[in-house]
C-alpha cells in the first residue's frame, strides 16, 4: 500500500478490481468457447455428411475442394460414405470413394458401409462397394454382417449379389442367428428360399438351441416353415 493510499480507499477499490477481474474471465470463456465453434463452423469437413445424404454431388466436389477431410467422423462415428450408403446415393458413394473414402470405415457400433446399404436394399451402392472389394464378412458389435442385415430385411437382390461375391453364409451374430436363421424369424420367405438353394446349413443352432425352422413355427410364418420342412430341415 502506497503512502497516499488510506486503508479506506484500499479496501473501496475492491469491488471495482473484482468487476474487472471478473470480465477478463468471463471475456477469456466467451472466446474459449467461441473459438472452437468458429473453427468448426468452418471447417467443410462437417458438411460433407450432409451433402452425401442429399446426393449433392456439386457440394461434395466444392467441400472436398475445400480441404474437408473425405473420412471425418461426425460425434456417432459416421463418414460421409456411410451417410451415402444409407440414403441410396450411389454417384455420391462413388465420388467420395474416388477422393479416397476408406470403404471399411465403422462407425461407434461398428457398421460399415456396406451395412447400411444391404439393410436398405440400395443394390446399385451394395454393387459399387463389392467392385471395389468391401470386406464381405465385416461384423457389428452385435455379430451382424451386411448377408444377416440384408436377409432380416428380406433384401433378395442384395442377399444374391453378397453370395455371389463370397459372403459367407453360416456366419452368426452374438446370438448364434445365421442370416437364415433371421430370414425365418421375421417370416421372409424369398431371402429363406434363396438361402436355402445357396446351401445355408438348415441345422444350425443358435445359442438358445433354436434352427430355422424353429423360429419360422414359433414367429408363426407356415410359408417359410414349409420351405425349410421341404429343403430337409427336421423339427
Amino acid at each position: 500500500m502506497s503512502q497516499n493510499e488510506s486503508c479506506g480507499d484500499r479496501l473501496r477499490s475492491y469491488p471495482v478490481r473484482f468487476a474487472r477481474l471478473r470480465a477478463r474471465g468471463l471475456a477469456a470463456l466467451v472466446v474459449a468457447l467461441i473459438v472452437p465453434l468458429a473453427a468448426y463452423a468452418q471447417d467443410p469437413s462437417s458438411e460433407l455428411p450432409e451433402a452425401a445424404k442429399k446426393g449433392d454431388l456439386d457440394g461434395l466436389r466444392s467441400l472436398l475442394s475445400k480441404g474437408a477431410d473425405v473420412n471425418a467422423k461426425s460425434g456417432d462415428g459416421r463418414t460421409a460414405l456411410m451417410e451415402a450408403a444409407y440414403w441410396g446415393r450411389a454417384d455420391a458413394a462413388k465420388l467420395l470413394l474416388e477422393k479416397g473414402a476408406d470403404i471399411n470405415a465403422k462407425d461407434k457400433e461398428e457398421r460399415t458401409a456396406l451395412m447400411d446399404a444391404s439393410a436398405n436394399g440400395h443394390v446399385p451402392v451394395v454393387q459399387a462397394l463389392l467392385e471395389r472389394n468391401a470386406n464381405l464378412n465385416a461384423k457389428t458389435k452385435d455379430g451382424a454382417t451386411a448377408l444377416t442385415e440384408a436377409a432380416s430385411n428380406n433384401r433378395t437382390d442384395v442377399v444374391k449379389a453378397l453370395l455371389e461375391k463370397g459372403a459367407s453364409i453360416d456366419d452368426k451374430d452374438k446370438e448364434g442367428r445365421t442370416a437364415l436363421a433371421l430370414a425365418a424369424y421375421w417370416g421372409h420367405a424369398e431371402a429363406a428360399q434363396l438361402l436355402i438353394e445357396k446351401g445355408a446349413n438348415l441345422s444350425a443352432k443358435d445359442k438358445y438351441g433354436y434352427t430355422a425352422l424353429m423360429y419360422a413355427k414359433r414367429e408363426n410364418h407356415p410359408n417359410v416353415a414349409d420351405l425349410l420342412t421341404k429343403a430337409g430341415a427336421k423339427p
